[in-house]
């Protein structure tokens, strides 16, 4: 068959521009597809995207062009894997910085595979086999490349106003049919989430895969190179201190200097979710919420991309993790003389921070003391042959059971001491060695439910509870048990178990967002039982903590004390939803009324501004390195 001479050099010419282009959009299609979080403009922008790169490797040469072909699709290819498998993990997108924290996930790499499906792997391999066959398969070319040059400028300039285009069109549609004001609908603007950073998924539904990337890159790590951006931060600080004093200055109340005086063991509680917390399987838990003060309505709210770290920074600092797609670990030379720990130890507390795992799992050997705390202790520099995955320390009370550890833990007095517990973390199946431990210990739990992992989580729960018991005996012993206050806080509820429709029934929550209650108490031998029903977030539990021990403090945290009077209280999430005593509220829409009518007589303009306002300061704080001020 005779094929005109003009299609002949048409065709390698067309497949010099198709194939790449496919191989890039193929990379998109992949994420859409794995994480089902891509839309009609998320789709474009990756299309246009492809279209750039193609348009570019046409005006090469063939090696030049197979050569920069693998520059550009391997790396984003190894991207788009990791974002499609974190996202299945985890339910979410992560920003480039957050690699950082990969190494500190490699002791549950094992696990992964528990969530990745043999299809999902398959596709995969599949994505880096097509990318030699693409880069093999591209045929030599000529054609007028100023066209090409053209074209392709076109499209880049495109892709610059377009994410500006498309949301001024929804936002203005959806200001028309709601009736509703900027500010009301500020917490739903994909085009707020695209400047401010604060949520990946946002910014990847809106302008896909590669836009995110390029915006991630310049935001996160081009930018902060840039000389003069701290020229505005006299204007942030003013901004800061004008939100502070529209608060007025903190009162004393009926509970400030309660416990003043009194040691302090301070348990971040990882993965104890409310609904595994009963008097069959934690009723040492149980004791102290009841005899102590129980905080029914506490959310630890995920702010940044780490959850117990997040949790762990802000219960300590009074400041959230960054929104801003930034590390927690960037503002480690921050001033933090107002953190828990620093206030203490200037009290004449000592304070240390106790844990199983190595110092550089997220940087706690850093980050820790730069906090306040004297010293990060590892549990492996005491276990047999220095072994921090020991069946020693598949217990949290190890730190007890070993002589040195409790010396350190309880010998020197007044303490302010912070245990991070490991019991209840995930992953919940055979596989895991705490696991296999706890249900060798408490085989009631197997199979206790339809859902394997819930007996495995059951099981590590009971662990956890044991610690307690065993700390209550322990201060007994040392005769300082009515001299020690014991606080337990989550860090979040139980997000990482791979059925999440099984935790929304077992939490029993009428909308999803409520499932980031978790428990919270502060305990003291002989105290009158306290229950705290407004809503708390975890900002608060420094300030609150600070009013109980009558510390001198400034009320400069972006949290505010549980028992001010003038504290409606409130947990405000990082993208702008919220929940207070008489609302939820997500996506520019109350989902949730606790009592009829609570929607009417709730100011949500007011709440909104409010909610848009905590998140901006906590991050400025963080940002202007606000306590070094003075």
């Amino acid at each position: 068959m005779h094929v005109p001479k003009p299609i002949r050099r048409l065709l390698p010419n067309a497949a010099a521009l198709l194939i790449p282009w496919f191989s890039f959009f193929l990379l998109e299609l992949f994420v859409s597809q794995s994480t089902g979080a891509a839309g009609t403009a998320s789709l474009l922008f990756s299309a246009i995207w492809s279209a750039v790169f193609s348009g570019i490797l046409f005006l090469l040469p063939q090696l030049a062009a197979r050569i920069v072909f693998c520059i550009l699709y391997f790396p984003f290819a190894a991207y788009a894997i990791i974002q499609a498998g974190y996202y299945r993990i985890f339910g979410k997108f992560m920003w480039l910085s957050d690699l950082l924290y990969l190494r500190d996930g490699a002791e549950f790499a094992g696990s992964v595979f528990d969530y990745l499906s043999v299809g999902f792997v398959a596709a995969c391999v599949l994505l880096l086999v097509w990318g030699i066959a693409a880069c093999i398969l591209r045929p030599k070319t000529q054609t007028h490349r100023p066209r090409v040059i053209a074209v392709s400028c076109i499209l880049a300039s495109l892709l610059s106003c377009t994410p500006y285009l498309l949301d001024n069109v929804s936002f203005a549609e959806d200001k028309i049919n709601l009736g509703l004001g900027t500010d009301y609908y500020a917490g739903k603007s994909q085009r707020r989430a695209y400047e401010l950073m604060y949520d990946a998924e946002k910014v990847y539904a809106m302008c896909g895969l590669y836009q995110t990337a390029g915006r991630d890159v310049m935001q996160h790590i081009v930018t902060p190179q840039l000389p003069g951006n701290k020229s505005e931060e006299t204007e942030k600080l003013a901004e800061i201190e004008a939100y502070f004093a529209q608060r007025g200055a903190h009162q004393d109340n009926e509970m400030t200097g309660l416990l003043a005086g009194k040691n302090v063991i301070l348990v971040l509680m990882e993965s104890a979710d409310d609904w595994t917390i009963s008097e069959q399987t934690t009723p040492t838990l149980c004791k102290l919420m009841r005899e102590g003060i129980n905080f029914t309505n506490m959310y630890t709210p995920l702010y940044g991309s780490v959850r117990t770290f997040n949790t762990e920074f802000t219960m300590n600092t009074g400041v959230f993790s960054p929104t801003d797609g930034s590390l927690t670990f960037t503002y480690c030379s921050n001033d933090y003389s107002e953190s828990l720990p620093n206030l203490f130890r200037r009290a004449g507390y000592s304070a240390n921070a106790f844990h199983y795992n190595s110092p550089t799992f997220y940087s706690r050997g850093i980050m820790d003391p730069a906090m306040g705390y004297e010293s990060y202790i590892c549990y492996a520099d005491y276990a047999e042959n220095g072994n921090q995955f020991s069946r020693q320390l598949c217990e949290d009370s190890f730190v007890l059971t070993n002589p040195e550890l409790e010396a350190l833990l309880l010998g020197k007095q007044p303490f302010f001491n912070l245990v991070i517990s490991r019991n209840a973390h995930m992953p919940y199946s055979e596989r895991d060695s705490v696991s296999r431990y706890a249900i060798e210990k408490y085989p009631q739990y197997e199979g206790i439910d339809t859902c394997d992992e819930v007996g495995y989580y059951y099981a590590k729960m009971h662990l956890l509870d044991d610690f307690f018991a065993e700390l209550l005996d322990k201060l007994e012993e040392r005769g300082i048990l009515d001299d020690t206050v014991i606080i337990g806080v989550t860090d979040h509820y139980s997000y990482s178990m791979k059925d999440q429709n099984r935790v929304l029934e077992l939490s029993e929550v009428p909308v999803d967002l409520m499932v980031e209650k978790t428990p919270f108490f502060i305990w003291s031998a002989g105290m009158q039982p306290v229950t705290v029903d407004k809503t708390v977030n975890t900002a608060d539990i420094a300030p609150t903590l600070l009013n109980l021990f009558g510390m001198d403090f400034r009320y400069h945290y972006i949290g505010q004390d549980a028992f001010d009077p003038d504290y409606s209280g409130y947990a405000i999430f990082s993208d702008g939803s919220w929940i207070d005593s008489n609302v939820v509220y997500q996506d520019g829409a109350v989902i949730h009324e606790f009592s009829d009518g609570a929607a009417a007589n709730t100011d949500l303009a007011k709440m909104n501004e409010t909610a848009q306002q905590f998140i901006r300061i906590s991050n400025l704080i963080l940002e202007t390195d606000y306590y070094a001020q003075d």
